[in-house]
């Protein structure tokens, strides 16, 4: 794997889930409730982002928007490597470099974010031995489906723009929008422009391709690799529209998702 490329991803596919998290769970929503607070990561090599949480709410900014007043008095952590700052997503000790406006508020990355991180972990990680107990609750299984296919379509866009075998797949894509969509449910906007991708929340009026889930169940079992998507198109489960240089290259990206989230 490249350590840029996985950082991109844990930046801007797995952490920026927060910012659902905090909309469908409450003990992560709970945390955060009447505290007012930016978070700003910095890691070489990859774009920055940062969390603005706001009495309970998290708002996840990237590119422009890291301009906006969110971003006054910020705690800005910054990893003078991806190999750091992916090791502190793994669970290793790492210490960032941090602004010393943002010392008063380290206690609540050391208390209250990291309760957070692990209410976000709970759901994309299950435990294996309770899998089946949890996937059982409907609640936990939709919230666990919807922020997997999240991450794994935002770390599908990282990986076009930053892995070298992703790049290439990129560059043959044509420019258009593909949307990824749960039928009666939500969807993933992915946008590409000259061989780069980028990925939004929500579906785009216009998209020259589209690639629908029947239903949550089905996404599931595909991102978890318990079923192909030919055989659930085979099912009637899954399809697929407009145009095909679109979709054929996305299934090659999508083939190196499993790598960096599996």
């Amino acid at each position: 794997m490249d350590a840029t490329t996985k950082a991109s991803i844990n930046l801007h596919a797995v952490l920026r889930n927060i910012q659902d998290l905090c909309e469908i769970d409450k003990e992560a929503s709970q945390v955060v409730a009447g505290k007012k607070i930016t978070v700003k990561f910095s890691v070489k090599g990859c774009e920055p982002m940062a969390l603005a949480f706001n009495d309970g709410k998290c708002k996840y900014l990237r590119g422009e928007a890291l301009n906006g007043e969110e971003l006054k008095g910020a705690l800005k952590l910054s990893f003078s490597s991806p190999e750091k700052f992916n090791t502190l997503i793994d669970g290793g000790k790492v210490v960032p470099m941090f602004n010393l406006l943002g010392i008063p508020k380290l206690g609540f990355v050391l208390k209250d974010f990291d309760v957070i991180t692990k209410r976000l972990e709970y759901y994309l990680r299950p435990d294996p031995s309770k899998v089946d107990e949890l996937y059982a609750d409907k609640d936990y299984f939709k919230a666990n489906t919807e922020l997997l296919a999240y991450t794994a379509f935002h770390a599908l866009a990282e990986i076009a723009n930053y892995d070298p075998v992703g790049r290439e797949i990129a560059h043959r894509m044509p420019d258009g929008v593909i949307n990824v969509e749960i039928k009666d449910g939500i969807g993933v906007a992915i946008a590409v422009k000259d061989g780069r991708l980028s990925a939004s929340i929500g579906r785009d009026p216009k998209p020259r391709a589209k690639m629908v889930f029947g239903n949550l169940d089905v996404v599931n079992r595909v991102l978890n690799g318990k079923t192909d998507a030919y055989s659930a198109m085979g099912a009637g489960l899954f399809n697929i529209s407009g145009l095909i240089p679109l979709l054929d290259n996305m299934n090659h990206l999508l083939t190196l998702v499993a790598k960096y989230l599996g």
